[in-house]
């Protein structure tokens, strides 16, 4: 009944550290060794009423063998080491090993010698949190000192066999107890440490939806404002020319009529761009008939075809494809005025396909320019279809000059 009570007393002086676990936190305080817990003080305080109740438990055991005054300064340091443990708490730290050695060694001296007090405590509990908080090696050394002083206790109190063996069980079960508070300590750090791993992945990942975001957003505003304005300027140009150098007020007149609706297409595709962004995009054919539409307003002449059977198509895919015809359209109405331009658009099983026509031989003078400097040009719609997954092929073909772009889908 006695070696009972002394296991449970270790078992819940060993339990006193697990107690420090802040209320307000989901994980091991001692994940967290800087944080300051509202609890501490009243926690230091109990360990040392606790110690005091084992004191006065030993105190008043009558049972021991040796002289009082051995007994006396074993109590003392066995006491001096919970004090030390209790001072140097922080993890780590020489005063915390060397605090736990001694009350491992002098507590189990003391616990022989009394056979059956709550001397005890002292070993368990210097063997629990040595094997939980310190190193292997400082873990071993603590219990072998323990182990070493519990059996000279045995034989200097001629104890029988069943002392001999049981004193170094309780230790054992003791460093069982250690180590799986150690394993539990471990696991909560590792938590700890994947929360934080993930939380920074999230961080980023979110970081990277953002730029990219963004990227889309500077994209579709480039392409709209480089077209209109483009247009506009072109216009306005040509109605100073007219103006200065012809007095035509008809044909400026004209001029300006036509930039209106370029500054009216620009809105309407500023409208779809955002859109498409929205996710809300109309149907491919039903923008690129307004392309269409709006070609033919300028003077040019040209017709859309549908091949196969259309379908719903994902925001990014169709916003690409109308940025591939609108550039085409526009290449052909500056470099080849009045030819005729077709659009085919073709639903296949696994990939969409438009392709723009224009009925000139060779593109005009400005062609390789518009081919070099990228931006709004053919290296534009190039790298619009590559970030989509798509291509484009252009050149001159059989029926004149040629814009190509396939997109699976």
């Amino acid at each position: 009944m006695d070696h009972t009570v002394a296991v449970t007393l270790g078992c819940v002086v060993g339990a006193w550290d697990d107690l420090r676990v802040d209320p307000r936190a989901r994980l091991h305080p001692d994940l967290h060794p800087g944080k300051p817990l509202s609890s501490a003080e009243l926690l230091v305080l109990g360990r040392l009423a606790a110690l005091v109740v084992v004191d006065v438990e030993v105190a008043l055991t009558h049972r021991h063998a040796g002289p009082a005054a051995l007994l006396i300064v074993l109590a003392v340091l066995a006491n001096v080491g919970g004090i030390g443990w209790v001072a140097g708490r922080a993890r780590g730290t020489a005063l915390q090993s060397t605090a736990l050695a001694l009350m491992g060694s002098g507590g189990g001296l003391l616990a022989a010698l009394q056979h059956g007090s709550p001397a005890l405590a002292f070993p368990a509990f210097a063997v629990v949190q040595a094997v939980a908080d310190t190193s292997a090696l400082e873990a071993l050394t603590t219990g072998a000192l323990a182990l070493v002083a519990v059996e000279a206790g045995v034989v200097w109190a001629k104890l029988d066999a069943t002392a001999a063996l049981g004193y170094p069980a309780i230790l054992l079960g003791s460093a069982l107890l250690g180590f799986n508070r150690r394993q539990y300590v471990m696991r909560t750090r590792a938590a700890e440490a994947l929360v934080a791993q993930t939380r920074q992945t999230e961080a980023l990942s979110r970081r990277a939806a953002a730029l990219d975001e963004r990227t889309r957003i500077a994209r579709e505003i480039h392409d709209v404002l480089a077209h209109a304005l483009g247009g506009l300027t072109v216009q306005l140009e040509a109605a100073e020319l007219l103006l200065t150098e012809r007095r035509d007020v008809d044909g400026a007149l004209k001029r300006i009529r036509s930039s209106r609706r370029t500054a009216r297409e620009g809105l309407e595709e500023a409208r779809r761009a955002v859109a498409a962004l929205r996710s809300d995009t109309p149907p491919l054919p039903e923008t690129l008939t307004g392309l269409i539409d709006s070609h033919r307003e300028q003077g040019s002449t040209g017709e859309l075809v549908i091949h196969g059977e259309p379908r719903e198509l994902s925001p990014e895919v169709s916003l690409t494809l109308m940025r591939t015809v609108q550039e085409a359209l526009t290449n052909a109405r500056r470099h080849a005025p009045g030819s005729p331009v077709h659009v085919h658009l073709s639903y296949e099983s696994a990939r969409t396909t438009v392709t723009v026509t224009n009925d000139a031989t060779a593109p005009g003078p400005g062609a390789a320019v518009v081919a070099s400097t990228g931006g709004y040009g053919l290296t534009g719609m190039r790298e619009r279809l590559e970030l989509a997954g798509g291509r484009l092929a252009a050149g001159p073909g059989p029926d004149g000059w040629t814009v190509s772009a396939e997109i699976p889908s």
